[in-house]
């Protein structure tokens, strides 16, 4: 089950991927952290930023964008096995006609490569430090 996380403080912390990215900027306007609860356990937890432009490092990831129509999913990890594709499908699943797009800034890794191609992303640009893919 999709859940946005209300107070994510304690989650946030064990965020392998960015662990840079503070809380003030992750939560607020235009931002979301959802989880996928399993068996009334966290499985997932997703990170999305939400704004105009395709992202290529963290400086650009929290622009005060007025349009919003990309939905940049920026942080992913999961607790249980197969958890974070179901998050990643439902999160398609649920977006607005406003959202025109959805594409990662992913790391240069192999498993986040074979991550978002497993659930149906394309490579869009490799950059610097940093990866895109779009799904």
């Amino acid at each position: 089950m999709l859940v946005q996380l209300l107070q994510p403080e304690l989650i946030l912390r064990d965020d392998p991927v960015r662990p840079s990215i503070n809380l003030w900027q992750r939560i607020g306007l235009s931002r979301e952290v959802l989880m996928w609860l399993e068996d009334r356990q966290i499985g997932a937890v997703l990170c999305v930023c939400f704004q105009g432009t395709v992202p290529t490092k963290e400086s650009e990831l929290f622009a005060d964008d007025k349009r919003v129509d990309i939905a940049v999913l920026y942080s992913i990890w999961s607790y249980k096995p197969g958890c974070g594709s179901k998050l990643v499908r439902a999160f398609q699943d649920s977006q607005p006609a406003i959202v025109k797009r959805i594409v990662t800034m992913s790391p240069q890794t192999e498993m986040a490569r074979q991550f978002h191609e497993k659930n149906g992303a394309r490579f869009l640009q490799l950059n610097e430090t940093t990866v895109n893919y779009e799904y």
